[in-house]
């Protein structure tokens, strides 16, 4: 779990919630989010992708890349993380993508570590 500063100087706990995303591959192979869906069905079409950056350094069989996007009046980032195949445990390579959302915790309810 990671811990992130809002813009009011509170912290608030977030982690990665996977979504599904309708995207444009390009015949020059670029990908372009154009819809994200959150598994409770709500969809937002991206009305502009402000930055895209490219994936980084493998870790543990992992890239990921980030792309900062516009919709419904907010920024976020938005991640797609290409994960390599793992043929000795039926493991075919995959790309996913997430967000970091907020944890869900009830008012007064005390955080335990």
């Amino acid at each position: 779990m990671e811990e992130w500063k809002t813009s009011d100087d509170s912290r608030r706990r977030v982690h990665r919630e996977c979504v599904d995303v309708v995207a444009r591959f390009s015949r020059f192979g670029g990908i372009e989010p154009v819809v994200v869906q959150w598994k409770d069905g709500r969809s937002f079409p991206i009305d502009e992708v402000i930055d895209e950056g490219q994936f980084g350094v493998m870790r543990k069989g992992r890239q990921v890349k980030r792309y900062r996007v516009r919709f419904g009046g907010h920024e976020t980032d938005l991640f797609l993380e290409r994960r390599v195949a793992v043929p000795s445990m039926g493991e075919p390579e995959r790309l996913v993508w997430w967000v970091y959302a907020y944890d869900r915790t009830l008012p007064g309810a005390s955080e335990s570590a």
